[in-house]
């Protein structure tokens, strides 16, 4: 049996949280865990409880993981996989419904 530790830090490699979990758990579903125990202590008044950037491995460039990190205003340096790229590019930028609506009232 073994465990891991998921471990949150600063620039200067002070940990801010923690997680232990079991050694055959995934990192990127324990993504979420660690970054709510984030306690940044300010001089005056309550912590902070989210950093302002996070840098990651790509192991945690999900799509869950980066919809949770735009939620909480968070910026993210995570590199993204090479399928998730290739599947983007392939698909392209998609009409918004907006530039539709407006193509619509000028023809007719």
């Amino acid at each position: 049996m073994s465990s891991k530790v998921r471990l949150s830090a600063d620039r200067r490699c002070r940990p801010l949280s923690f997680v232990l979990t079991a050694g055959q758990v995934g990192g990127s579903p324990q993504f979420r865990a660690v970054l709510e125990r984030v306690k940044i202590r300010l001089p005056v008044g309550r912590p902070r409880t989210g950093p302002g950037v996070v840098a990651a491995d790509v192991a945690y460039s999900s799509r869950g993981n980066r919809a949770y990190l735009r939620r909480r205003r968070v910026k993210a340096v995570i590199p993204e996989k090479a399928d998730q790229a290739a599947n983007r590019k392939r698909r392209g930028s998609s009409p918004s419904a907006v530039r539709i609506l407006t193509c619509r009232l000028r023809a007719g």
